[in-house]
Protein backbone atom coordinates (compact mmCIF):
# COMPACT_ATOMS: atom_id res chain seq x y z
CA UNK A 1 0.00 0.00 0.00
CA UNK A 2 2.86 3.03 0.59
CA UNK A 3 4.66 2.15 -2.51
CA UNK A 4 1.14 2.21 -4.50
CA UNK A 5 1.00 5.44 -2.45
CA UNK A 6 4.12 7.01 -3.43
CA UNK A 7 3.68 6.33 -6.57
CA UNK A 8 0.71 8.45 -6.79
CA UNK A 9 2.11 10.99 -5.02
CA UNK A 10 4.87 10.96 -7.46
CA UNK A 11 2.02 11.56 -10.32
CA UNK A 12 0.12 14.12 -8.59
CA UNK A 13 -0.89 17.39 -9.86
CA UNK A 14 0.69 19.27 -7.06
CA UNK A 15 3.77 17.01 -7.12
CA UNK A 16 3.88 17.78 -10.79
CA UNK A 17 3.78 21.11 -10.82
CA UNK A 18 6.65 21.29 -7.95
CA UNK A 19 8.76 19.07 -10.93
CA UNK A 20 8.26 21.69 -13.61
CA UNK A 21 9.02 24.34 -11.51
CA UNK A 22 12.62 23.14 -10.33
CA UNK A 23 13.60 21.98 -13.88
CA UNK A 24 16.36 24.69 -15.16
CA UNK A 25 16.12 23.68 -19.05
CA UNK A 26 13.73 22.75 -21.07
CA UNK A 27 16.34 18.90 -21.91
CA UNK A 28 15.86 18.58 -17.88
CA UNK A 29 11.94 19.14 -18.52
CA UNK A 30 12.15 16.78 -21.23
CA UNK A 31 14.03 14.07 -19.27
CA UNK A 32 12.35 14.43 -15.95
CA UNK A 33 8.92 15.27 -16.44
CA UNK A 34 7.57 14.59 -19.44
CA UNK A 35 8.16 10.63 -18.58
CA UNK A 36 5.70 10.98 -15.51
CA UNK A 37 3.31 12.56 -17.67
CA UNK A 38 0.22 9.86 -19.37
CA UNK A 39 -0.37 11.32 -22.52
CA UNK A 40 -3.29 13.31 -22.76
CA UNK A 41 -3.88 12.49 -26.12
CA UNK A 42 -3.64 8.44 -25.05
CA UNK A 43 -6.17 9.32 -22.74
CA UNK A 44 -8.62 10.98 -24.76
CA UNK A 45 -8.57 8.58 -27.45
CA UNK A 46 -9.44 5.46 -24.90
CA UNK A 47 -12.50 7.81 -23.57
CA UNK A 48 -13.74 8.74 -27.27
CA UNK A 49 -13.56 5.03 -27.89
CA UNK A 50 -15.55 4.04 -24.57
CA UNK A 51 -18.32 6.76 -25.78
CA UNK A 52 -18.61 5.55 -29.13
CA UNK A 53 -19.01 1.77 -27.58
CA UNK A 54 -21.38 2.92 -25.09
CA UNK A 55 -23.78 4.29 -27.62
CA UNK A 56 -23.90 2.08 -29.94
CA UNK A 57 -23.38 4.01 -32.97
CA UNK A 58 -21.42 3.49 -35.67
CA UNK A 59 -18.62 6.68 -36.03
CA UNK A 60 -20.90 8.29 -38.97
CA UNK A 61 -24.09 8.54 -37.19
CA UNK A 62 -22.01 9.85 -33.89
CA UNK A 63 -20.12 12.45 -35.83
CA UNK A 64 -23.54 13.77 -37.35
CA UNK A 65 -24.82 13.95 -33.85
CA UNK A 66 -22.25 16.26 -32.74
CA UNK A 67 -21.71 18.61 -36.08
CA UNK A 68 -18.73 17.31 -37.00
CA UNK A 69 -17.23 14.86 -40.18
CA UNK A 70 -16.37 11.56 -39.80
CA UNK A 71 -12.36 12.33 -40.22
CA UNK A 72 -12.78 14.77 -37.31
CA UNK A 73 -13.94 11.39 -35.20
CA UNK A 74 -11.70 9.38 -36.48
CA UNK A 75 -8.72 12.08 -35.56
CA UNK A 76 -10.53 12.17 -32.31
CA UNK A 77 -10.06 8.38 -31.60
CA UNK A 78 -6.49 8.41 -32.99
CA UNK A 79 -5.83 11.10 -29.81
CA UNK A 80 -7.11 14.50 -30.90
CA UNK A 81 -8.22 16.19 -29.14
CA UNK A 82 -11.09 18.65 -29.62
CA UNK A 83 -9.67 22.65 -30.06
CA UNK A 84 -12.61 24.06 -27.98
CA UNK A 85 -15.31 23.22 -24.89
CA UNK A 86 -18.69 23.58 -27.22
CA UNK A 87 -17.79 20.48 -28.45
CA UNK A 88 -16.70 18.59 -25.97
CA UNK A 89 -20.32 19.54 -24.92
CA UNK A 90 -21.97 18.43 -28.35
CA UNK A 91 -19.61 14.85 -27.82
CA UNK A 92 -21.82 14.74 -23.98
CA UNK A 93 -25.05 15.99 -25.41
CA UNK A 94 -25.03 13.02 -28.36
CA UNK A 95 -23.88 10.84 -25.95
CA UNK A 96 -26.54 11.39 -23.57
CA UNK A 97 -24.75 12.31 -20.69
CA UNK A 98 -26.35 13.22 -17.25
CA UNK A 99 -25.17 16.88 -16.05
CA UNK A 100 -22.90 15.18 -13.35
CA UNK A 101 -20.87 12.73 -16.33
CA UNK A 102 -20.99 15.74 -18.56
CA UNK A 103 -18.81 17.80 -15.94
CA UNK A 104 -16.34 14.80 -15.33
CA UNK A 105 -15.99 14.86 -19.51
CA UNK A 106 -15.39 18.71 -19.48
CA UNK A 107 -13.07 18.55 -16.59
CA UNK A 108 -11.14 15.62 -17.23
CA UNK A 109 -10.71 15.26 -20.69
CA UNK A 110 -11.00 18.85 -21.85
CA UNK A 111 -9.69 20.38 -18.91
CA UNK A 112 -12.76 22.97 -18.62
CA UNK A 113 -14.72 23.88 -15.93
CA UNK A 114 -18.39 22.25 -15.13
CA UNK A 115 -21.06 23.66 -16.48
CA UNK A 116 -22.25 26.84 -15.02
CA UNK A 117 -25.48 28.55 -15.51
CA UNK A 118 -24.54 31.98 -16.17
CA UNK A 119 -23.26 31.19 -19.07
CA UNK A 120 -25.07 31.44 -22.03
CA UNK A 121 -23.64 27.74 -24.20
CA UNK A 122 -23.70 26.28 -20.64
CA UNK A 123 -27.31 27.64 -19.93
CA UNK A 124 -28.65 26.20 -23.12
CA UNK A 125 -27.00 22.84 -22.79
CA UNK A 126 -27.97 22.32 -19.68
CA UNK A 127 -31.82 23.00 -20.63
CA UNK A 128 -31.23 20.44 -22.94
CA UNK A 129 -29.85 17.94 -20.88
CA UNK A 130 -33.15 18.65 -17.95
CA UNK A 131 -35.51 17.93 -20.99
CA UNK A 132 -33.88 14.74 -22.88
CA UNK A 133 -34.41 14.78 -26.49
CA UNK A 134 -33.12 11.96 -26.96
CA UNK A 135 -30.18 11.40 -29.37
CA UNK A 136 -31.27 14.22 -30.92
CA UNK A 137 -30.00 16.40 -28.06
CA UNK A 138 -26.56 17.19 -29.30
CA UNK A 139 -29.10 18.67 -32.75
CA UNK A 140 -31.43 19.92 -30.35
CA UNK A 141 -28.52 22.23 -28.43
CA UNK A 142 -27.16 23.34 -31.56
CA UNK A 143 -30.22 24.49 -33.05
CA UNK A 144 -31.86 26.25 -29.66
CA UNK A 145 -28.16 28.18 -29.46
CA UNK A 146 -28.05 29.50 -32.91
CA UNK A 147 -32.21 30.40 -32.51
CA UNK A 148 -31.37 32.19 -29.37
CA UNK A 149 -28.06 34.11 -30.36
CA UNK A 150 -29.62 35.43 -33.48
CA UNK A 151 -32.82 36.32 -31.90
CA UNK A 152 -30.51 38.62 -29.23
CA UNK A 153 -28.42 40.11 -31.44
CA UNK A 154 -26.94 43.17 -31.31
CA UNK A 155 -28.06 43.37 -27.61
CA UNK A 156 -24.92 44.94 -25.98
CA UNK A 157 -25.13 45.60 -22.54
CA UNK A 158 -22.69 45.57 -19.96
CA UNK A 159 -24.27 47.17 -17.31
CA UNK A 160 -23.83 46.38 -13.78
CA UNK A 161 -26.22 43.26 -12.41
CA UNK A 162 -27.40 42.67 -9.13
CA UNK A 163 -25.96 39.47 -8.50
CA UNK A 164 -27.52 36.39 -8.08
CA UNK A 165 -25.66 33.18 -6.27
CA UNK A 166 -25.02 30.04 -9.03
CA UNK A 167 -27.21 28.01 -7.13
CA UNK A 168 -29.86 30.31 -7.16
CA UNK A 169 -29.64 30.66 -10.42
CA UNK A 170 -29.43 27.13 -11.28
CA UNK A 171 -32.51 26.66 -9.78
CA UNK A 172 -34.12 29.42 -12.24
CA UNK A 173 -32.94 27.52 -15.23
CA UNK A 174 -34.42 24.13 -13.94
CA UNK A 175 -37.90 25.64 -13.40
CA UNK A 176 -38.01 27.01 -17.26
CA UNK A 177 -40.34 24.86 -19.85
CA UNK A 178 -40.23 25.45 -23.37
CA UNK A 179 -38.14 26.62 -25.95
CA UNK A 180 -39.97 30.38 -26.10
CA UNK A 181 -39.63 30.68 -22.36
CA UNK A 182 -35.79 29.86 -22.06
CA UNK A 183 -35.31 32.50 -25.25
CA UNK A 184 -37.07 35.15 -22.77
CA UNK A 185 -35.29 34.02 -19.68
CA UNK A 186 -32.48 34.56 -21.21
CA UNK A 187 -33.19 37.83 -22.53
CA UNK A 188 -34.51 38.83 -19.29
CA UNK A 189 -31.10 38.08 -18.26
CA UNK A 190 -28.70 38.86 -20.78
CA UNK A 191 -26.66 41.47 -18.74
CA UNK A 192 -26.16 38.88 -16.72
CA UNK A 193 -24.75 36.75 -19.28
CA UNK A 194 -22.91 39.50 -20.87
CA UNK A 195 -21.28 40.46 -17.69
CA UNK A 196 -18.69 37.61 -17.57
CA UNK A 197 -17.23 38.82 -21.13
CA UNK A 198 -17.22 41.83 -20.43
CA UNK A 199 -14.70 41.05 -17.00
CA UNK A 200 -12.33 38.91 -19.36
CA UNK A 201 -11.86 41.57 -21.48
CA UNK A 202 -11.43 44.32 -19.19
CA UNK A 203 -8.70 42.43 -17.63
CA UNK A 204 -7.15 42.08 -20.81
CA UNK A 205 -7.37 45.69 -21.32
CA UNK A 206 -5.79 46.25 -17.71
CA UNK A 207 -2.94 44.18 -18.67
CA UNK A 208 -2.36 46.24 -21.74
CA UNK A 209 -2.53 49.26 -20.07
CA UNK A 210 0.24 47.64 -17.74
CA UNK A 211 2.70 46.35 -20.03
CA UNK A 212 2.40 48.36 -22.92
CA UNK A 213 1.27 51.79 -21.59
CA UNK A 214 4.74 53.21 -22.68
CA UNK A 215 5.67 55.93 -25.36
CA UNK A 216 7.50 53.03 -27.31
CA UNK A 217 4.39 50.84 -26.60
CA UNK A 218 1.00 49.96 -28.32
CA UNK A 219 -1.87 51.28 -25.74
CA UNK A 220 -5.15 49.55 -27.17
CA UNK A 221 -6.24 45.78 -28.69
CA UNK A 222 -6.43 47.00 -32.30
CA UNK A 223 -2.11 49.01 -31.47
CA UNK A 224 -0.88 45.79 -30.16
CA UNK A 225 -2.66 43.37 -32.69
CA UNK A 226 -0.56 45.62 -35.17
CA UNK A 227 2.39 46.05 -33.34
CA UNK A 228 2.73 42.45 -32.78
CA UNK A 229 1.52 41.17 -36.34
CA UNK A 230 -1.54 39.20 -34.65
CA UNK A 231 -2.83 35.86 -36.49
CA UNK A 232 -6.27 36.97 -38.58
CA UNK A 233 -8.08 34.04 -35.51
CA UNK A 234 -6.44 35.48 -32.53
CA UNK A 235 -8.22 38.92 -33.66
CA UNK A 236 -11.58 37.63 -34.28
CA UNK A 237 -11.39 36.07 -30.84
CA UNK A 238 -10.57 39.15 -29.25
CA UNK A 239 -13.21 41.03 -31.01
CA UNK A 240 -15.62 38.26 -30.45
CA UNK A 241 -15.25 38.71 -26.37
CA UNK A 242 -15.32 42.24 -26.90
CA UNK A 243 -18.61 42.01 -28.26
CA UNK A 244 -19.87 39.82 -25.79
CA UNK A 245 -20.21 36.52 -28.02
CA UNK A 246 -18.08 34.18 -26.76
CA UNK A 247 -14.78 33.00 -25.17
CA UNK A 248 -11.99 32.07 -27.28
CA UNK A 249 -10.61 28.10 -26.94
CA UNK A 250 -8.30 27.15 -23.97
CA UNK A 251 -4.83 27.69 -26.10
CA UNK A 252 -6.38 31.06 -27.30
CA UNK A 253 -6.50 32.12 -24.16
CA UNK A 254 -2.77 30.91 -23.41
CA UNK A 255 -1.36 32.46 -26.97
CA UNK A 256 -3.14 35.98 -25.79
CA UNK A 257 -1.47 35.74 -22.43
CA UNK A 258 2.01 35.45 -23.81
CA UNK A 259 0.98 38.28 -26.17
CA UNK A 260 0.08 40.61 -23.32
CA UNK A 261 3.20 39.41 -21.59
CA UNK A 262 1.56 37.63 -19.14
CA UNK A 263 3.20 36.04 -16.01
CA UNK A 264 1.97 32.52 -15.01
CA UNK A 265 -0.53 34.05 -12.02
CA UNK A 266 -2.40 36.62 -14.38
CA UNK A 267 -2.73 33.94 -16.99
CA UNK A 268 -3.93 31.64 -14.57
CA UNK A 269 -6.55 34.04 -13.79
CA UNK A 270 -7.36 34.98 -17.08
CA UNK A 271 -7.92 31.31 -17.47
CA UNK A 272 -10.16 31.44 -14.74
CA UNK A 273 -12.14 34.66 -16.02
CA UNK A 274 -12.67 32.07 -19.06
CA UNK A 275 -14.66 29.99 -16.85
CA UNK A 276 -11.85 27.46 -17.54
CA UNK A 277 -8.83 25.43 -14.94
CA UNK A 278 -5.69 26.87 -14.22
CA UNK A 279 -2.48 25.46 -16.36
CA UNK A 280 -2.20 22.18 -15.75
CA UNK A 281 1.10 20.49 -15.13
CA UNK A 282 0.13 17.12 -16.16
CA UNK A 283 -0.85 18.11 -19.62
CA UNK A 284 2.37 17.98 -21.38
CA UNK A 285 1.95 21.08 -23.21
CA UNK A 286 1.04 22.96 -20.46
CA UNK A 287 3.80 21.75 -18.43
CA UNK A 288 6.11 23.48 -21.09
CA UNK A 289 3.98 26.67 -21.26
CA UNK A 290 4.84 26.76 -17.30
CA UNK A 291 8.46 26.36 -17.66
CA UNK A 292 8.42 28.85 -19.81
CA UNK A 293 6.57 31.69 -17.73
CA UNK A 294 8.57 30.46 -14.89
CA UNK A 295 12.27 30.62 -16.55
CA UNK A 296 10.88 33.84 -18.08
CA UNK A 297 10.11 35.41 -14.64
CA UNK A 298 13.51 34.15 -12.87
CA UNK A 299 15.20 36.11 -15.98
CA UNK A 300 13.28 39.02 -15.47
CA UNK A 301 12.01 38.79 -18.78
CA UNK A 302 8.53 40.20 -17.75
CA UNK A 303 9.94 43.13 -15.49
CA UNK A 304 8.14 45.92 -16.58
CA UNK A 305 10.01 48.34 -14.19
CA UNK A 306 13.71 47.00 -16.03
CA UNK A 307 15.22 49.48 -18.36
CA UNK A 308 15.62 46.61 -20.93
CA UNK A 309 12.10 45.47 -21.08
CA UNK A 310 10.32 44.73 -23.77
CA UNK A 311 6.54 42.94 -24.39
CA UNK A 312 7.28 41.01 -27.17
CA UNK A 313 10.39 39.16 -25.69
CA UNK A 314 8.19 37.17 -24.07
CA UNK A 315 6.55 35.46 -26.97
CA UNK A 316 10.04 35.63 -28.77
CA UNK A 317 11.21 33.45 -25.99
CA UNK A 318 8.36 31.02 -26.15
CA UNK A 319 8.54 30.39 -29.55
CA UNK A 320 12.67 29.31 -29.58
CA UNK A 321 11.60 26.82 -26.73
CA UNK A 322 8.43 25.29 -28.52
CA UNK A 323 9.97 25.00 -31.76
CA UNK A 324 12.71 22.68 -30.23
CA UNK A 325 9.81 20.38 -29.19
CA UNK A 326 7.29 17.61 -30.84
CA UNK A 327 4.06 18.15 -29.34
CA UNK A 328 0.48 17.82 -31.06
CA UNK A 329 -1.03 21.02 -32.37
CA UNK A 330 2.49 22.73 -31.13
CA UNK A 331 2.89 24.47 -34.94
CA UNK A 332 -0.51 25.98 -34.94
CA UNK A 333 0.51 27.41 -31.83
CA UNK A 334 4.06 28.33 -32.56
CA UNK A 335 2.18 30.37 -35.94
CA UNK A 336 0.87 32.48 -33.61
CA UNK A 337 3.43 34.19 -32.07
CA UNK A 338 5.90 36.61 -33.09
CA UNK A 339 9.77 35.61 -35.09
CA UNK A 340 12.37 35.25 -33.41
CA UNK A 341 14.71 38.45 -34.25
CA UNK A 342 18.27 37.37 -35.96
CA UNK A 343 19.85 38.83 -32.55
CA UNK A 344 17.97 37.01 -30.21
Amino acid sequence: MPEKADRYQETGTQYIKEEVSRCESIQELKETVFPRLRSQEEAWSGKIKEIIGECGYSKTKFAALCGVSRVAVDNWCKGAIPKNRETFLRIGLAAGYSTERMNHLLQRYGHYPALYSKSLEDCVCLYVINHGYGEETAVKYGYILDRIKANIAGEDSIEEVKDVTTEKFDEKVAEVQGEDELEQFIADNIAMFSNAYHKFYAYVKMNISVNYLKPAFAGSVFEIAEVQGWSSSLRQCVSAIRQNKWYPTRNKVISLGLHLSMDHEQIDEMLQLAHMEPLCAKNVFESVIMFILDDASLNDIMNTDSEDYDPDELCSYAREILKELDIPGITDFISELPEVEDDW
